[in-house]
């Protein structure tokens, strides 16, 4: 159970936040046109909803090795050669992004100071904390596929993407 949980975590969180999205969009579309009642307040919600959509998406598609990779050097090798530079693009994309965590983290803390959003009142921080959380995610992730690589594992068809 809990390693269903593990496999589906993005997909589960990014159907909850798109389906939220779409929905207070809809609502403030109406009220607006069909009830010339605007909810001006409420707009603010979705763009910090795609922040999260944002980098749980990013941690979806290196899951599946479908996220965008220039696969020109990739696609010329093979062996031994493509084993080392699948290790250098995760080496490379594990550090961005472990920096990525680092300074998301310190952003986190620093709203952490009684910050408010403008027009909901509610903590920054908790979108902050979609680049840390979003970043760790990707480099457990881009782990995971690697590793499934190495071992020659195929990646599962419902999880079949593109080149990492």
């Amino acid at each position: 159970m809990i390693r269903k949980v593990w496999d589906n975590l993005e997909e589960g969180a990014l159907c909850l936040l798109l389906f939220f999205m779409v929905t207070i969009t809809f609502v403030t579309v109406v009220t607006r046109y069909v009830f010339d009642l605007p909810l001006s307040y409420i707009d603010q919600l979705v763009p910090n909803m795609f922040v999260w959509v944002t980098f749980l998406g990013a941690s979806a598609a290196v899951k599946r090795r479908a996220h965008l990779g220039l696969s020109l050097l990739y696609d010329r090798t093979s062996g031994r050669a493509r084993l080392v530079l699948d290790a250098l693009i995760l080496l490379g994309c594990g550090a961005f992004f472990l920096l990525t965590a680092r300074y998301g983290a310190r952003v986190v803390s620093m709203q952490m100071e009684n910050r408010l959003t403008t027009s909901l009142g509610y903590p920054a921080w908790i979108v902050g904390l979609a680049v840390p959380v979003g970043s760790l995610l990707f480099v457990v992730r881009a782990a995971e596929a690697w590793g499934r690589t190495r071992r020659g594992a195929p990646v599962p068809a419902r999880e079949r993407g593109g080149r990492a």
